[in-house]
């Protein structure tokens, strides 16, 4: 039996990105994490759960409506027998601003039908390099994204929210 996961035990981790609670019990505590970026708010280091989860996650999933969050792996290279892995995924959601939210994540497209008006559409392709430990957790990712887009969204979102609350000035 191989040490650490395989292509198939990674994609399924990853098919649960967008379920914090899942996802998070694949991640060992500390993480090590680098979201590449210039000039990107959320671009950095980050080394535990916690900041991750905060920094990253709940920031960006802050302006998307939770319901529509759909990930999708596309491709697994590394696993089994190596600690190392990459993981191409394809993500799609709506973002709580009327816009379509399409993030690159998977294998398949998965079309966002809106019943009112489609906004601009809010697309997202990314890597993530990882490694995992001897417990078959991740240890080590780093993010490779559109991070313009992402901060974007982030900042459309903050900009529309105060203290938590939503900003109904439109």
């Amino acid at each position: 039996m191989a040490p650490y996961p395989n292509a198939y035990q990674i994609e399924e981790m990853f098919a649960n990105r967008g379920i914090p609670d899942r996802f998070h019990q694949y991640l060992a505590d500390p993480i090590d994490v680098t979201v590449v970026g210039q000039e990107f708010h959320i671009g950095g280091n980050y080394k535990n759960m916690q900041d991750f989860h905060d920094n990253i996650y709940a920031r960006v999933a802050a302006g998307l409506k939770e319901e529509t969050i759909r990930v999708e792996v596309r491709r697994v290279i590394g696993g089994g027998d190596s600690a190392w892995a990459a993981v191409e995924s394809y993500c799609t959601a709506e973002s709580k601003y009327g816009m379509r939210a399409h993030s690159e994540m998977s294998r398949g497209t998965t079309l966002l039908i809106h019943s009112g008006v489609l906004g601009r559409p809010y697309v997202l392709e990314f890597v993530d390099l990882v490694r995992f430990d001897s417990n078959g957790k991740i240890a080590q990712m780093k993010e490779f994204l559109d991070s313009g887009h992402i901060h974007s969204h982030v900042e459309e979102h903050e900009s529309k929210t105060k203290d938590g609350k939503e900003n109904n000035k439109e």
